[in-house]
């Protein structure tokens, strides 16, 4: 692609300006008129989107990959076609690259480690979605310190990554991704897999501590060397403890089969060189008993310990106790009364009755007495100047008799005899 699209219009994306520029598309920064947010814009070149397969296989990927969250992954917010351009629309990182850093020398085993081993993180979790990146190499490694306190990585350029198959050229011929840190299958057209891109992370591990790729020159010359010749020592070129050669030399075997299984084994077992350690297996370390240790200058007849020695020790205690809980002060129950017993005490409720009995009687007496003379008190001597009453007529009894009239008169009396006299008793 030789036209410069900046200042252009792609879509409802203003092109600002060059990020960079590849055999195969140009990196721009653009910004989202839709959203205001700044963006990179990688515009395909147009021989390639004129070739069916790749359109296909683009759109194809393009849609995978934008369904992937990792924290290394750069995230892929749009693609499409306008005017017959493809283009990929994935967040800015403000940073560096990777080849940028290395372009200045070799960096140090520490930040190598640190760098690569977030690339690791990114292509195993590719991988494990049956993912193949296909353009591993320090371009495409993305480096901010803006982010956390420490450097962060994001694996950017995903428009060839596709699942393991075959035919990894166009119909024109042409070779997708880059041969600088190409594997050797992929170069052939054989089958990929996940340790494709292991194979391009170990040139990229060489690279970053040589400050160089493993080959180098023109690009025939660079694939014999992938294709036919073993990888030259690192330590060649820099001081490194041996053992990181025969990291690489796996790292880059020609047989996948030879190769690490995982890109996470690759950087942890080049931690391990660079360290000096032994290589750590990647699984859980074998359970082994622990062995027995002897008492320095032991007799061989010792003498047997005391046997108070041998008690089991008693756990140790805390050494403040907690308070013991407060028990509720128990409830005092009357146990019940005894049949035909009341709950009044006998020797006091004995005499009770005796005071309603004599209340009782005298209402009763003068209810009797008030009755008696309203109604016959004064029947026995009337006043001097009361009438007499008329007496009643003889009644005949038998023939010739007649009873003696009966006079009302009572018989005289001269006085009338008093009442008693009642003394009322107050209760004791």
């Amino acid at each position: 692609m030789s036209e410069d699209l900046t200042g252009r219009r792609l879509g409802h994306y203003r092109i600002d300006g060059v990020l960079g520029k590849g055999g195969m598309s140009v990196m721009y920064r653009a910004t989202d008129i839709r959203l205001g947010r700044k963006v990179a814009l990688k515009v395909i070149a147009e021989h390639l989107t004129e070739d069916p397969e790749f359109r296909e296989r683009f759109v194809d990927e393009a849609r995978n990959t934008s369904a992937i969250d990792h924290a290394n992954v750069v995230p892929l917010y749009d693609f499409g076609e306008v005017d017959g351009l493809l283009y990929i629309a994935m967040r800015l990182v403000d940073g560096s690259d990777m080849a940028s850093l290395v372009k200045d020398g070799p960096l140090t085993p520490q930040r190598t480690l640190s760098l690569l081993a977030q690339v690791a993180e990114a292509l195993d979790n590719l991988h494990e979605r049956g993912l193949v990146h296909l353009d591993v190499k320090p371009a495409n490694v993305l480096v901010t310190a803006r982010e956390s306190a420490t450097e962060h990585v994001y694996l950017a350029d995903f428009g060839l990554t596709r699942r393991g198959a075959t035919g990894h050229r166009t119909r024109g011929g042409d070779f997708l991704g880059s041969p600088t840190y190409a594997a050797p299958e992929h170069l052939r057209g054989e089958p990929v897999d996940g340790r494709t891109d292991a194979y391009s992370l170990a040139c990229v591990l060489f690279a970053c501590l040589a400050g160089r790729p493993p080959f180098h020159g023109q690009v025939s010359e660079v694939i014999q060397g992938h294709l036919n010749r073993e990888p030259p020592a690192l330590t060649d070129y820099v001081a490194l403890p041996p053992a990181i050669d025969e990291v690489i030399r796996r790292g880059m075997a020609k047989s996948p089969t030879r190769r690490y299984a995982s890109c996470r084994e690759l950087i942890a077992t080049a931690r391990h060189a660079l360290s000096g350690a032994p290589p750590r297996p990647m699984g859980p370390p074998p359970s082994r008993p622990l062995p027995t240790q002897s008492l320095p200058n032991t007799p061989p007849n010792p003498t047997p310990l005391n046997p108070t020695l041998l008690a089991p020790i008693e756990p140790m205690r805390p050494q403040y106790r907690s308070p013991p809980p407060i028990q509720p002060e128990p409830v005092r129950l009357r146990p019940p009364a005894p049949v035909r017993t009341t709950a009044f005490d006998e020797r006091k409720s004995g005499n009770r009755w005796i005071a309603p009995v004599i209340v009782g009687v005298v209402a009763i007496g003068l209810i009797a007495g008030a009755i008696f003379l309203l109604t016959g008190g004064f029947d026995g001597g009337g006043d001097p100047g009361d009438t007499p009453a008329p007496t009643a007529p003889p009644i005949k009894v038998g023939p010739g008799e007649t009873s003696a009239p009966r006079s009302s008169t009572p018989p005289h009396s001269t006085s009338r005899k008093p009442l008693p006299s009642i003394t009322i008793v107050p209760p004791p």
